[in-house]
């Protein structure tokens, strides 16, 4: 997420999501980025589940019912007939996104005078949050707008197969964030999260690492060996620890 409207909507909104910062965060968004999505109402669940692993892969974003964005990037704040439950939201894309992926629902009902044009409105805030360590969210099925087995990401507003490039960039910030929250892991623990994580990703997603252009997946590796090789020392003090005197 874009530090700037990270920091504006997780210090300003998150950490007290009332009506009047809800009203307030609104009033100061400029329209639809990478990191934020804006829907007149709910969408079919294939939509949704792709919009939320594309956000997940990058950083992670909100996406805010019950509002339309014009093309002169004003709002009508048009509000939602009824509250979707959570629960159904949950098994509409279970099919779709792994439980992994970590994401809220906040509601907004307003029902006084004083909210002005959002008086008798409802709006539900749905917040997908950034998850380095559980990187890259794959898609478990196929529905309407998405397929199976891909990495999703934003780009341009919209939400997209993920290049070979993209996928290496999505890989080196999931092995940087193995490197740094897990800094007392032996060299094979290491090696073993990253063959893990490789593993772990669908064969079509593999080819496509495979033969992507530079950088690709050797790319990532040549990363990690670089981060764990600062941690564990270079093969030239290797050989002069295991061969005292050794080098002149």
């Amino acid at each position: 997420m874009n530090p700037q409207i990270k920091d504006h909507f997780y210090d300003q909104f998150l950490k007290e999501p009332t009506k009047d910062n809800f009203r307030d965060f609104m009033k100061k968004s400029c329209g639809e980025l990478n990191e934020m999505d804006f829907k007149e109402t709910w969408i079919d669940k294939g939509p949704l589940a792709k919009i939320m692993l594309a956000m997940a892969n990058n950083g992670g974003g909100i996406i805010i019912f019950g509002v339309k964005e014009n093309e002169d990037n004003t709002f009508d704040v048009l509000g939602l007939d009824n509250l979707k439950d959570t629960a159904d939201i949950s098994n509409s894309i279970s099919r779709l996104v792994s439980s992994s992926l970590d994401y809220e629902v906040f509601n907004f009902v307003f029902d006084s005078d004083v909210y002005g044009e959002f008086e008798n409105k409802k709006f539900q805030i749905m917040v997908i949050h950034d998850t380095p360590e559980r990187l890259p969210f794959v898609s478990l099925g196929q529905s309407e707008k998405i397929e199976k087995d891909v990495i999703y990401v934003r780009r341009g507003t919209k939400s997209e197969k993920a290049t070979s490039e993209e996928i290496n960039r999505i890989i080196e910030r999931k092995i940087a964030t193995i490197y740094s929250e897990n800094t007392d892991m032996s060299l094979d623990q290491h090696l073993e999260q990253l063959k893990k994580l490789y593993s772990e990703l669908p064969q079509k997603i593999r080819v496509l690492v495979r033969k992507g252009s530079q950088p690709n997946f050797a790319a990532a590796l040549k990363v990690f060996g670089e981060r764990i090789g600062a941690l564990y020392g270079t093969p030239d003090e290797y050989e002069e620890k295991d061969n005292p005197g050794a080098r002149i």
